[in-house]
């Protein structure tokens, strides 16, 4: 199963099968920071994870729609009683390093101090330079990739 596919299944099947089938996830007294998947295809924005409130889903779509005219698509789970584990603003300047380096084919997973990315990029110079730019956005988060080149 590709990267893609796997986001797809763990960030959204899921937890709605999980939903409707009634589990529920009760947060603790201190709420943990869950996971974020960024994903970037063409001139769309796909923005999935958990958030501790509407307003904090809320605070990073605007965040996005501040950045790019892109179609934003949010699937976001708010009450999920888990915050999001990077602010607005690194999730702003995570997809601004990835549209400042011309790639529309991006996904990025944010979970446990760990972005795991992956992209189709135009030659190994852009990929080196995409890879540093993703450690600059997020200095807190461990960074892997796996980048395809398509030269």
């Amino acid at each position: 199963m590709q990267l893609t596919q796997r986001v797809v299944v763990g960030a959204l099947v899921v937890p709605a099968l999980l939903a409707s089938l009634g589990v529920a996830a009760h947060p603790a007294p201190d709420v943990a920071p869950g996971h974020l998947v960024l994903v970037v295809r063409s001139s769309e924005i796909v923005l999935a994870g958990t958030a501790v409130s509407a307003q904090e889903r809320q605070e990073v779509v605007d965040a996005v729609r501040a950045l790019t005219g892109h179609r934003i698509t949010d699937v976001i789970t708010p009450d999920a009683g888990e915050r999001l584990p990077v602010s607005a603003a690194v999730v702003a300047s995570l997809l601004g390093a990835v549209l400042a380096h011309d790639v529309t084919e991006f996904t990025g997973v944010v979970h446990e101090g760990h972005l795991t990315a992956s992209a189709h990029v135009a030659d190994p110079g852009r990929a080196g330079s995409l890879s540093d730019a993703l450690r600059s956005a997020a200095p807190g988060l461990r960074v892997d990739e796996d980048f395809t080149t398509t030269s």
